[in-house]
């Protein structure tokens, strides 16, 4: 069945009277592996395809999806979709995007081996993972869990504006957590490696990073309560901007629930910070050629040496603001409406090594590792962590630290970066978070 085409037949038979009407298709499948001590302790494999029509009723919205392709159940989707549109509340800034020119660029995020690795050859990567763990130092005492995730998704979208287009996209992926133990302190760690393609998965550096990060923490004490510098690993950095991306989205800055309302066109951070939302990014993990509502995905500039320029949008938030979408507008799976949100979320790396940052630091923190105590929050900007990693002397790591807290604000977080890392990598959070380590000056580290 050609999916595009199934798409735009029940767009046409849909929009009758003045009405707009949307067919969103998803073909998908996905697989998880998790491995224990060597040994599988789940392998679960699972397939799902659907349909999901929007109605745009002058203003008034009706969803309905289905799993089921045959003819009455599609043509009782559509129809349930009017129903529900005929008793929403009606609001004029709810309209279908006009069509726009979508580019053909490849943007390599199919990979079209991924179908055919075996499911042995994925539990192989694992155990080599797992094996490349325990082998990095003899404290490295158990592998909690070893875990192999993929999918492969086909997508199709049809609208009465005159859109069509269709795309697919694969993820692979493989994390897991290491336990290092001495005779007074056990820690755990998280390694990671992610990409479109599965020859990417790098199973040593995958299984060592788990490991190096249990060990660097292992026999953490906490340090005198002081301000000082603080580099923030990479990892760390992605879960951080993802709160900032949240405050960056227009639904948030329009609702007032950002700490960034009334600074656009100001700045708000220091000249080392060029921040980017990058819907085109080449095997960036949300890269697609256009959003879920069938506008173009876009490099939208959102800070740039520190000034605040842009912020996220989707076909009606854009409306509201009287401009035009960003080409954010996300979509999981047949049975979600868009809404609003990052794509890759990129901030530009610098040209100086992580190494060399923590050279240049006579006295400060490198962290690896947050947990959220008071939290972080995207409307007011409060930030506040538990912190775990390596206390930094002349330049060099000297000891291990934890039960600190850091603390500052997300405003003078962005405003005292004072350098930013080369060692860019992906984080998928939120979406897909692509960031290098960071130096921020004048963070209150509180200890003992």
């Amino acid at each position: 069945m050609n999916y595009l085409d199934l798409a735009k037949s029940i767009v046409e038979q849909a929009s009758t009277n003045g009405i707009e009407a949307e067919a969103f298709i998803m073909d998908s499948e996905e697989t998880e592996i998790r491995l224990q001590a060597g040994k599988m302790e789940k392998l679960s494999h699972s397939a799902s395809k659907g349909v999901g029509v929007r109605i745009i009723d002058h203003g008034r919205v009706g969803y309905a999806y289905t799993s089921d392709f045959s003819d009455d159940s599609i043509e009782k989707t559509w129809k349930t979709a009017i129903e529900l549109a005929a008793v929403a509340t009606e609001d004029k800034l709810r309209t279908l995007p006009d069509p726009q020119p979508i580019s053909d660029e490849n943007l390599e995020i199919y990979d079209s081996n991924l179908s055919t690795i075996t499911t042995e050859q994925k539990i192989d990567l694992l155990k080599q993972i797992e094996q490349a763990s325990l082998d990095y130092d003899d404290r490295i005492f158990a592998v909690m869990m070893c875990v192999y995730f993929d999918s492969i998704s086909h997508v199709h979208l049809a609208n009465s504006k005159g859109f069509a287009g269709s795309y697919d996209r694969t993820t692979s992926g493989a994390y897991l957590v290491s336990v290092a133990r001495d005779d007074s302190d056990a820690a755990e760690a998280f390694g990671l490696g992610v990409s479109n393609f599965f020859d990417d998965l790098d199973a040593k550096k995958i299984g060592e990073e788990g490991s190096k990060r249990a060990i660097d923490i292992l026999g953490g004490k906490p340090v005198p309560t002081q301000e000082c510098s603080v580099v923030f690993d990479a990892m760390v950095v992605g879960e951080l901007l993802g709160y900032i991306a949240t405050a960056m989205n227009a639904n948030s800055i329009q609702k007032g629930r950002s700490f960034l309302v009334d600074k656009l066109g100001q700045e708000i951070a220091s000249d080392k910070v060029v921040l980017i939302d990058h819907g085109r990014m080449k095997r960036g993990l949300s890269s697609a050629p256009f959003d879920g509502e069938g506008n173009p995905t876009s490099i939208t500039r959102l800070i740039d040496e520190g000034m605040f320029q842009n912020i996220i949008y989707d076909s009606y938030t854009a409306k509201k603001d009287d401009t035009i979408s960003t080409g954010n507008a996300g979509r999981q799976s047949h049975r979600d409406v868009p809404s609003l949100g990052i794509s890759n979320f990129y901030l530009q790396p610098g040209p100086k090594s992580l190494d060399d940052i923590i050279s240049e630091i006579d006295n400060g923190m490198y962290v690896t590792r947050i947990m959220q105590t008071g939290g972080v929050d995207p409307v007011t900007g409060d930030c506040s962590m538990a912190a775990y990693g390596l206390w930094i002397e002349n330049g060099k790591l000297t000891k291990a630290v934890s039960g600190v807290t850091v603390a500052t604000t997300l405003v003078d977080l962005l405003k005292n970066v004072s350098e930013v890392g080369s060692d860019l990598r992906i984080v998928p959070f939120m979406g897909s978070v692509n960031t290098p380590s960071i130096r921020v000056d004048n963070i209150t580290v509180g200890g003992s």
